[in-house]
């Protein structure tokens, strides 16, 4: 009877054991969610993550009626991409790897039967594993938080290529109204010298260049508007949208206004290591190799322990008993494995070093470049910009006094265009450089910084000159 009992006891164990791992219903988003509002805060709508799409089709039009703006991008782009999914998803394949490191590998049944009509049974159940799996959940529970930090940083990187995407595209349609504005001016000018060339007061070489300088205008407004349709549809890839929706897409007349101050920072290389998502994954990588190190260690000692009850019936008589089943560790004592283990640890802790020493650089480096994109942003806003609408508004007053032609008026358009669309393209870098600011100090590399935008090549009138 207690033999009995123990049986029992012993199977109820094993299914206690097995009956608490399973995958959370969210597919393991809270605790993503539970990061991503350390790092970044719960203000965004954007960042409120959930394991299925929210919004219905008639939501999405409702926010397309009105022209976009970044908040709105960044929450279509996080409910409508399905990469943002896709990088949500790893957690729940990191749950469900978790779920199963605390489940027992099944039993072993085997039968043998004679001609004699003797019989032997036995039942094996995998011991080693049930003493391992402790250590093997810890393993697989490291590798369950670097996925949630993996998800997290996804989300957080997510958002600032919708933000960045977003402020490309804006700018690029800006400078397109710029372009079409000088073309207009050139189309006008351009009458009046064919009005001055038929009446003698202006010779074929002056209309021939007026016609020049508007063909350039021209060909300058067709670039624009192939660069304006590459950020808009690479905007329109990274909301997610397609079909009717895309069609539907409208941008605000022009980028935000200029803040009148820049933020500070105590120690920016400090923030970075505190909060970027690759130094925590990072940090969670050494305590995963120490992990398996450990496990690697002890598990061929352990690994191949079957035990369980054999039952024998003979011609006369029944007997039962138990069997114990385990590999002998002669010729694979596991040593190279613990090597590659420890050499792995060893490596976890240099790469942690690495990426502790890089976010460091890279903050500096994304504050300086944020730094430097306001200083240029707001020196053609306060200083430039004014000295050239004064230079414009001067040379009107001449042109209207007849004491200087019509192409000295052109040259003055082509002038304040190229300065215009210059002080467009400083608007936009600096929000983009504040954007990967953002990135640096929370997310993970953000690789060449704002060198992407330095190299850009010019587009609209000032490209043409």
């Amino acid at each position: 009877m207690n033999s009995n009992l123990t049986k029992i006891a012993l199977l109820g164990m094993l299914i206690t054991l097995t009956a608490c791992t399973s995958v959370p219903d969210d597919g393991g988003i809270a605790p993503v969610q539970e990061l991503v509002d350390a790092i970044v805060g719960s203000d965004s709508p954007a960042t409120r993550l959930q394991p299925e799409n929210e919004l219905t089709p008639d939501e999405v039009a409702a926010i397309l009626k009105s022209p976009l703006d970044s908040e709105n991008a960044e929450l279509l782009s996080m409910r409508l991409n399905p990469q943002a999914r896709s990088n949500l998803l790893r957690v729940g394949i990191a749950e469900a790897d978790y779920a199963q490191a605390g489940r027992i590998r099944n039993p072993g049944f085997t039968y043998e039967r004679t001609t004699e009509g003797e019989y032997s049974s036995s039942l094996l159940f995998d011991i080693g594993g049930l003493l391992l799996m402790p250590l093997r959940r810890e393993v697989t529970l490291r590798q369950l938080e670097a996925a949630r930090f993996d998800a997290a940083g996804s989300v957080i990187e997510h958002v600032a290529d919708t933000r960045i995407a977003w402020i490309r595209a804006v700018a690029e349609q800006q400078l397109t109204r710029l372009v079409e504005r000088s073309l207009e001016t050139a189309a006008t000018a351009n009458d009046m010298t064919r009005q001055m060339t038929a009446l003698g007061h202006s010779g074929m070489s002056e209309a021939a260049e007026s016609e020049i300088f508007l063909g350039e205008m021209r060909s300058a407004l067709t670039r624009q508007r192939l660069a304006e349709s590459a950020t808009r549809e690479a905007l329109i890839r990274q909301l997610g949208l397609w079909g009717n929706a895309a069609r539907q897409l409208a941008l605000p007349q022009s980028l935000p206004a200029l803040p009148g101050s820049l933020q500070e920072f105590e120690s920016v290389e400090g923030e970075a290591i505190e909060r970027r998502i690759d130094v925590q994954v990072a940090n969670a990588n050494i305590e995963a190799m120490a992990s398996n190190y450990d496990l690697t260690r002890r598990n061929p000692f352990l690994s191949s322990i079957e035990l369980g009850p054999v039952l024998e019936k003979g011609e006369e008589d029944t007997e039962r008993g138990f069997e114990l089943e385990f590999s002998i560790p002669i010729f694979d004592a596991g040593g190279i494995a613990n090597d590659k283990a420890r050499f792995l640890f060893e490596q976890a802790q240099a790469q942690a070093q690495s990426v502790a020493i890089a976010a460091a650089s890279q903050a500096r480096e994304a504050l300086l470049t944020y730094r430097s994109y306001w200083d240029i942003a707001r020196h053609y806003e306060m200083v430039l910009l004014p000295l050239r609408q004064r230079v414009s508004a001067d040379k009107l007053l001449h042109y209207n006094g007849m004491l200087i032609s019509v192409f000295d008026l052109l040259e003055d358009v082509r002038a304040s265009a190229e300065l215009e669309a210059n002080a467009i393209r400083a608007m936009r870098d600096f929000w983009i450089a504040e954007t990967r600011l953002q990135l640096a100090l929370t997310g993970s590399s953000p690789g060449m910084m704002m060198s992407e935008a330095v190299s850009m090549p010019a587009s609209g009138a000032a490209a043409d000159h």
